[in-house]
């Protein structure tokens, strides 16, 4: 081998060296480090028996008995629809219990909570649930009755 293909050998290897250290970073990793395993978590909202888009479903983790420990929120479409997103989109939630408090805001420039807060506090929720560790399965919620002549909290 003379010496101008030894050359154009090393240019070669380079370059491909190059390649793989380019194609190696092009690669997809998660966000932020490890991920907790989620299960999918989704339901409907229904406010006096209509379904209604822009409903604030806030999801608040048990702090002794959740994996996850802030408050993950999802919005409900024309349908009443809503799923949990915590890395993904509609990926879940990761294991723990949960809580779920609601706000149907107007939309104006100056929002009001049409349910005037009677959903608002985590603490007095009604609607509670357990995701089961590292399970995976879909969570159904069902259908999710709320009344706008409830009496606002004290």
């Amino acid at each position: 081998m003379g010496c101008n293909e030894a050359f154009i050998l090393q240019i070669s290897a380079k370059r491909l060296a190059v390649l793989v250290a380019l194609f190696a970073g092009c690669t997809k990793q998660p966000q932020g480090g490890p991920r907790m395993p989620t299960s999918p978590v989704s339901g409907v909202v229904q406010i006096d028996g209509q379904a209604s888009d822009l409903i604030i479903v806030e999801c608040h983790p048990d702090p002794e008995q959740s994996e996850l420990k802030y408050p993950i929120s999802a919005v409900t479409d024309a349908q009443g629809n809503f799923a949990f997103t915590t890395y993904e989109n509609k990926d879940g939630l990761p294991a723990g219990r949960y809580s779920l408090t609601f706000k149907w805001m107007e939309a104006s420039l100056a929002p009001k909570d049409r349910l005037k807060g009677a959903y608002s506090d985590p603490k007095k929720s009604e609607q509670s649930f357990i995701v089961e560790a590292s399970r995976g399965e879909k969570i159904d919620l069902g259908v999710i009755e709320l009344n706008t002549s409830v009496s606002t909290p004290k």
